[in-house]
């Protein structure tokens, strides 16, 4: 009998330490692959729907700014256009299993004239954070909003000093999130 307890005794050591590094390795792995993650992000400070919207630090929306030949967006954009006309351009892209958004490219001599943003998610917290962090990145890289009329107004300045507007509106239900944002230059 006591042989039988020893050797149960040696197996639940065996097992207890086998288990502990199991738990010792998950945990650093982990670590280590969130950190790959981050590396990889583009805007690792901010809701990783901006990874997908903004694309890059240059430009305001997809590297894109306003009065850039409309053959520009081709390079910056990864989906085919879901509409396509001479005057405008439209892409739609998934962010994640609950939230997706569009983006819309008007033109006026082939140039880029104005930009519109719809991000839409099926979770109102969701769509709170990617507000408010969109604010933190346009304050952050151009000037601080105003409050007009329910917009956050961001009256900025582009690559070569010219002056343009991004608006960004919050039409979120209850249940669910809308956020509009529109670029464009005042007439």
């Amino acid at each position: 009998m006591k042989m039988g307890t020893g050797m149960a005794i040696k197996t639940f050591i065996m097992c207890l330490l086998a288990g502990l590094v199991f738990a010792v390795f998950s945990c650093s792995g982990n670590k280590t692959d969130t950190e790959e993650i981050n590396k990889k992000r583009i805007f690792p400070d901010y809701h990783i729907a901006l990874d997908s919207i903004i694309k890059t630090e240059q430009g305001v929306v997809s590297g894109i700014e306003l009065g850039q030949n409309k053959n520009n967006i081709a390079a910056n954009e990864t989906k085919k256009a879901i509409e396509k006309d001479a005057s405008h351009l439209t892409f739609e892209q998934a962010i994640d299993s609950i939230t997706k958004y569009s983006i819309t490219y008007s033109f006026e001599n082939d140039t880029i004239s104005e930009i519109e943003v719809i991000i839409t998610s099926k979770n109102a917290d969701e769509g709170v954070q990617i507000l408010n962090d969109l604010k933190n990145y346009y304050r952050t890289k151009y000037t601080a909003p105003l409050m007009d009329k329910g917009y956050f107004v961001f009256n900025c300045f582009d690559s070569k000093k010219r002056n343009f507007v991004i608006t960004l509106t919050d039409n979120s239900g209850a249940t669910n999130s809308v956020i509009d944002m529109y670029v464009y230059r005042e007439k």
